[in-house]
């Protein structure tokens, strides 16, 4: 086969992702309503032990009990009261290769998304599924593995332009995970690409079911660092650096049909974990940069933000 054929049938494979991301949803950025938060109502309330360096999901099986655990490491999951308390950890039985992110489903199963793809080349991408820890005494857990691919990614790593198959980010939902990506294309597009595949062990495909362009120039401004869906199911919280998006109002699983409060917390740390304790009260966990910045646990309490971003 020569060059040009292979050129062509490259831009034929990759066209279709392209056409959806840029025409088949919308682009958000625009309706966006931003709002700034009240003084005092994202507050501090612990330090991560010291262990916990680089925590990078969460889940509140129960009120206040936090689970978090390290992106690389130990393969353990940790339990920590909201002030940075360990109460109970548990090794999984996996090595721990980017572990991104944490889900929890209506029957309080535990997903731990390992799927950390920075450059784009990975092909071993898993979910682990584990039965809630909190139900039994074990301190040694053997998990369910959901091995996946992405559907639309070919090449390992892609070029540049299409290197959007890096996750931080995972919900649970009916009987689906949804992954979103974290977006590493130069130049930077602002797409966050939405993957559903079921949550059942197995050699699975994510399928691109669909993508939000939360805007943006800046790359680590608009990444997606983590997710949550409210006990309710009606809003979905995508963790930034510095912001929350809430969304609210979505048909489904259409998340882009929604509408977006966008928060601005007016801090910046590697925050990357995100959990609700109830319908309008959440945790995040950010990582230890260098003992300088982070390593800590906060709470928002959304109140009237909440009832305002399911009415703008």
């Amino acid at each position: 086969m020569n060059l040009s054929i292979k050129v062509l049938g490259l831009l034929i494979w990759f066209c279709p992702v392209s056409v959806y991301c840029q025409n088949q949803t919308r682009p958000l950025n625009s309706s966006i309503h931003i709002q700034q938060l009240p003084p005092n109502i994202f507050k501090e309330t612990g330090k991560l032990p010291s262990h916990i360096n680089e925590a990078s999901g969460l889940a509140i099986i129960s009120p206040g009990k936090l689970w978090t655990h390290n992106d690389d490491g130990i393969p353990a999951l940790f339990c920590l009261d909201i002030t940075g308390k360990l109460i109970r950890s548990v090794h999984i039985n996996s090595i721990n290769k980017g572990w991104e992110a944490l889900a929890l489903d209506e029957y309080k199963n535990l997903y731990i998304g390992a799927f950390g793809n920075n450059k784009n080349d990975r092909n071993d991408l898993r979910i682990l599924k584990i039965n809630n820890p909190e139900a039994t005494e074990t301190q040694v857990i053997q998990p369910e593995v959901i091995h996946f691919k992405y559907e639309d990614q070919h090449l390992f790593p892609p070029p540049p332009g299409l290197r959007n198959f890096d996750a931080d980010a995972m919900i649970a939902m009916d009987s689906s995970l949804y992954i979103f990506t974290k977006n590493r294309t130069i130049p930077f597009t602002g797409f966050t690409k939405i993957y559903r595949l079921p949550n059942s062990p197995g050699n699975h495909t994510a399928v691109l079911v669909d993508s939000i362009q939360l805007g943006g120039n800046t790359m680590m401004d608009y990444w997606v660092t983590g997710a949550d869906l409210s006990p309710d199911q009606s809003m979905l919280a995508l963790l930034g650096h510095t912001c929350i998006w809430l969304i609210s109002d979505f048909a489904g699983n259409q998340f882009s049909t929604g509408k977006i409060t966008k928060l601005e917390l007016d801090h910046y740390t590697h925050k990357a974990g995100i959990a609700f304790e109830s319908d309008s009260q959440l945790y995040i966990v950010d990582e230890n940069e260098m003992g300088i910045l982070g390593g800590k646990i906060y709470y928002l309490n959304l109140g009237e933000i909440y009832k305002k971003a399911r009415k703008h």
